[in-house]
C-alpha cells in the first residue's frame, strides 16, 4: 500500500500521530495510533508491528493537525454534530489517554462524547464529572482511503466524498432513483416485511417500527411496481401490503384502524387507504381486494373529521389530538386523492372545509412539516375543482419553505441543499426525512407555477429541488469500496440514504419520501435540469 502514497511526499506535524486502520471486507482487522517524519514511514512502522495488515482490501487514514484544548464548559461547540466526523478527540486523565479518530465516528456511528461516557462509566463516574477532570483535545485530520486493488489513494471528506453541485442533472436523478429502488427491493423480505431501521456500523437491523413509515413505504412499493411493470416488483408490493395489513390492521365499532403499541394514529389510517386506493387504480389489486379493511379505514377518517373540517388525530386514545402539523395532511391528501377517483361533490365540500380551517391554523403558527402534504393535496384538489384559494396558498407555502433550504456560505458542502433552519431547533434537526418531504410538496408547486406560467416561482423551486437532489446524492450510499468502506454487509446497505451526513442509519422513511418526490420530477420532461444552483 505505501507505494499509493508515494514516500515520503505526505510530512506529519512533529508529535500528531496518524491513525491507520486496515479492513478486510469492511471489517476492521489491524489499527492503531502511529508517530513518523511522515506518513509512508508511519505506515512502514505499523505494518511491522500489525500482521493482520497483510490481509486488507482497504486502509484508512487520519493525518492529524490543529491540536488544541478544549475547556469543559466548550465541549458542546467544538465537538457539535456538525464537526462530527471532521475532528477527532484525545481524552487524558490519570497518566492514560484515549483517542478518537474522525473516521472512526464515521465508520462507528458514535459520536465522540460517546467516549466520554465509556470512560466515565468505567471510572465510576457522570460524564460531567470526569468531563471537568480531564484534558481534553480537539484535533483536526486529512482524510484517505487506499483501495489496492483499484490501485486509488482517494482524499476523504467526512468518511466520504462530496457531491459537486455541477454533477446535478437528469442521469444523477435517475441513478439516484435507480439506488432508492434497488435498496427497497432488496429490503422487502420474502414474508413482504419491509426492513424499518437499520444500523449499516452495526450490520443489524433495529427492532423499532412505525405504522406511519411502513404504511408510506407501501405507496412507494406501489409506485415502484406501477412504474417498472415488472411482476417481481408487483408480487413484492402486494406482499407488503398484505403483511401490513395483516399486522397492524383492527376494527372496533366499525371502525377500521391501523394499532400498534396501543395507539392509532389518524395518518396511519390515511396512507394505508392511500395504498389500498393507489394499488386499485394501477391495477396491482383488483377493486375487491381488502375491501373490509379499505372500507373500515374510510369509516375511520370520516369519524375523525370535524364539521369545522378539523381532524381528530387518534382513535387509540382517543383523549390524544396531537400532531396536527402531520397526520391530517396525510388525510387530506389520502381525501383528495378519492376525490379524484368518485368526484364525489360533499367529499369536495369536505376536502375544501378541511382546507380553510388547516389554512388558517397554520398561519397563526407556521411550521414546515405541515406544507408538504398540504401542498400535495391541495395541487391535487386545485387540479379537480379550479379553486385559486388552493393555488394561491401552496405557492405562498413553498415560498416560504425555501427560507429552510441551506445553501452557501460557510455551510459544509456535504450539507448543502439539505433543508434545516438553525434559527428554530423546534423545527427539527436536520434529517434526511425532512429533505425528501419538503421536495415531494415543492415538486408539486414547481408543476404548479410552471403550469401557471409562473416563471420567477418555477424556476425558484427548481433551482431547490436540483439543491434538494444534491444533498440526497449525498447521504446515498452509492460506493461500496468508498462511501461503504466500513460496511460489512453491503446488500442491505447500498443505495440506501444515512440520516444525515454524520448519521449513517437508515431509516424507511429516509428512503421512500426522498424516491417519491425523485419520481414526481422524473415524470416531467419540461424540468429544467439547467441553471444556477
Amino acid at each position: 500500500m505505501d507505494s499509493f502514497l508515494g514516500k515520503g511526499t505526505i510530512r506529519l506535524e512533529p508529535g500528531a500521530p496518524v491513525w491507520l486502520a486496515w479492513r478486510s471486507g469492511g471489517r476492521q482487522i489491524a489499527a492503531d495510533w502511529f508517530e513518523a517524519g511522515d506518513l509512508a514511514a508511519a505506515i512502514a512502522l505499523a505494518r511491522g508491528a500489525l500482521r493482520k495488515a497483510e490481509a486488507a482490501d482497504a486502509l484508512e487514514i487520519c493525518v492529524t493537525r490543529d491540536w488544541r484544548p478544549v475547556a469543559e464548559a466548550d465541549l458542546a461547540t467544538a465537538f457539535a454534530n456538525s464537526q462530527r466526523g471532521l475532528v477527532g478527540m484525545e481524552i487524558r486523565l490519570g497518566g492514560k489517554h484515549s483517542r478518537i479518530a474522525p473516521t472512526r465516528s464515521i465508520a462507528t456511528n458514535r459520536a465522540p462524547f460517546r467516549e466520554i461516557e465509556r470512560l466515565a462509566k468505567l471510572a465510576g463516574m457522570t460524564p460531567e464529572a470526569y468531563a471537568q477532570k480531564a484534558n481534553i483535545l480537539r484535533f483536526e485530520a486529512d482524510q484517505f482511503l487506499v483501495l489496492p486493488a483499484q490501485g486509488r489513494c482517494v482524499r476523504l471528506w467526512r468518511g466520504g466524498l462530496v457531491v459537486p453541485p455541477e454533477a446535478v442533472d437528469a442521469r444523477m436523478l435517475r441513478l439516484t432513483i435507480e439506488g432508492l429502488s434497488g435498496w427497497m427491493r432488496r429490503n422487502l423480505h420474502a414474508d413482504g416485511r419491509m426492513t424499518y431501521k437499520y444500523w449499516p456500523s452495526r450490520g443489524a437491523e433495529s427492532k423499532a417500527d412505525n405504522t406511519i413509515r411502513q404504511f408510506m413505504a407501501t405507496v412507494a412499493l406501489g409506485r415502484i411496481a406501477a412504474r417498472s411493470r415488472d411482476p417481481a416488483d408487483a408480487t413484492g408490493a402486494r406482499a407488503n401490503l398484505s403483511y401490513n395489513l395483516t399486522r397492524f390492521y383492527a376494527q372496533e365499532n366499525g371502525l377500521g384502524m391501523i394499532v400498534f403499541e396501543g395507539k392509532a394514529k389518524l395518518g396511519a389510517l390515511a396512507l394505508a387507504a392511500l395504498a389500498i386506493l393507489e394499488f386499485r387504480d394501477c391495477g396491482l389489486v383488483g377493486p375487491a381486494d381488502h375491501q373490509p379493511e379499505y372500507a373500515g379505514l374510510c369509516a375511520g377518517i370520516r369519524y375523525l373529521w370535524q364539521p369545522d373540517g378539523a381532524f381528530r388525530t387518534f382513535l387509540q386514545p382517543p383523549e390524544r389530538n396531537d400532531n396536527q402539523n402531520f397526520y391530517p395532511g396525510e388525510a387530506l391528501l389520502f381525501l383528495a386523492a378519492l376525490h379524484r377517483k368518485t368526484r364525489d361533490p360533499e367529499l369536495a365540500r369536505r376536502c375544501m372545509t378541511s382546507f380553510r380551517h388547516y389554512r388558517d391554523w397554520h398561519l397563526q403558527d407556521p411550521n414546515p412539516a405541515f406544507v408538504p402534504w398540504h401542498s400535495q393535496a391541495c395541487a391535487m384538489l386545485y387540479e379537480d375543482l379550479g379553486e385559486p384559494d388552493l393555488a394561491a396558498f401552496v405557492l405562498e407555502r413553498n415560498d416560504w419553505l425555501l427560507g429552510m433550504q441551506q445553501w452557501g456560505g460557510r455551510l459544509h458542502p456535504d450539507f448543502q441543499g439539505r433543508f434545516h433552519n438553525p434559527a428554530r431547533p423546534d423545527f427539527g434537526p436536520p434529517h434526511a426525512s425532512a429533505t425528501g418531504v419538503y421536495m415531494e410538496g415543492l415538486a408539486e408547486a414547481w408543476r404548479l407555477a410552471h403550469r401557471l406560467g409562473d416563471k420567477a416561482r418555477a424556476s425558484a423551486y427548481a433551482r431547490a429541488l436540483r439543491r434538494g437532489l444534491r444533498a440526497i446524492r449525498q447521504l446515498q450510499f452509492r460506493d461500496r469500496a468508498i462511501d461503504g468502506f466500513y460496511i460489512s454487509r453491503p446488500e442491505a446497505v447500498m443505495g440506501g440514504l444515512r440520516t444525515e451526513a454524520y448519521n449513517n442509519e437508515i431509516r424507511v422513511d429516509n428512503v421512500q419520501h426522498c424516491l417519491m418526490a425523485l419520481l414526481k420530477l422524473d415524470d416531467e420532461p419540461d424540468f429544467p435540469w439547467q441553471g444556477e444552483l
